[in-house]
C-alpha cells in the first residue's frame, strides 16, 4: 500500500511514511517463507513507528501465506497482533533501506541494539503453538525453560 492508499484507508500520511511500503514488507516475507510457513492463520506481527504511532504495517498470515498491509494502530493490545515491533526513526531508516534479504539481520540489529522494542502479546507458549519458534528465533530471540 502506498502512501496515497493508506491515507485512503485512514492511515495518517506522516505516519505511513515512516513505515516501509507494505509491497517491500510483502516481499520480505516471500522472500523468507520458510519462517511464515508454520504460523497458524490468523498469527501476525505488526510494526509500529514510535514517534507516530498511530499507524502499523501488518504480516498476518493466512491460508494462502502472509500478507502485508498498512492499517490504523489501535493500540498494542487492541491491534489483535502476536508480537508488535516499535521501531525508533533510526530503525526505520535501515528498515526502509534494506532490501527483502537483507531485512531480518536488519531487524535483529536493531532489536538487540534497542532501536527496536519487541512486544510479545501472547504467552510465550501460546507464540509456540501459533508456529512462532522459527521466525522468533530468525529475530535473534532464544526461548528456554518451560512454559509458565
Amino acid at each position: 500500500m502506498n502512501a496515497a492508499a493508506a491515507c485512503a484507508a485512514g492511515v495518517p500520511r506522516e505516519a505511513a511514511a515512516l513505515l516501509p511500503p507494505a509491497a517491500a514488507w510483502q516481499a520480505a516475507a516471500e522472500r523468507h517463507a520458510e519462517l511464515f510457513d508454520a504460523l497458524d492463520p490468523g498469527a501476525s506481527i505488526a510494526l509500529v513507528a514510535r514517534s507516530a504511532p498511530q499507524t502499523m504495517l501488518l504480516w498476518e498470515a493466512g491460508e494462502r501465506g502472509v500478507s502485508a498491509r498498512a492499517q490504523p494502530f489501535p493500540g498494542y493490545t487492541a491491534s489483535g497482533a502476536d508480537i508488535a515491533l516499535a521501531a525508533d526513526d533510526e530503525a526505520l531508516d535501515a528498515i526502509r533501506a534494506s532490501s527483502d534479504a537483507t531485512l531480518f539481520a536488519v531487524l535483529r540489529e536493531h532489536i538487540r541494539s534497542g532501536r527496536i522494542v519487541c512486544y510479545m502479546l501472547r504467552r510465550r507458549c501460546q507464540l509456540e503453538e501459533r508456529g512462532f519458534d522459527e521466525l522468533l528465533d530468525a529475530l535473534g530471540f532464544a526461548f528456554m525453560g518451560a512454559c509458565r
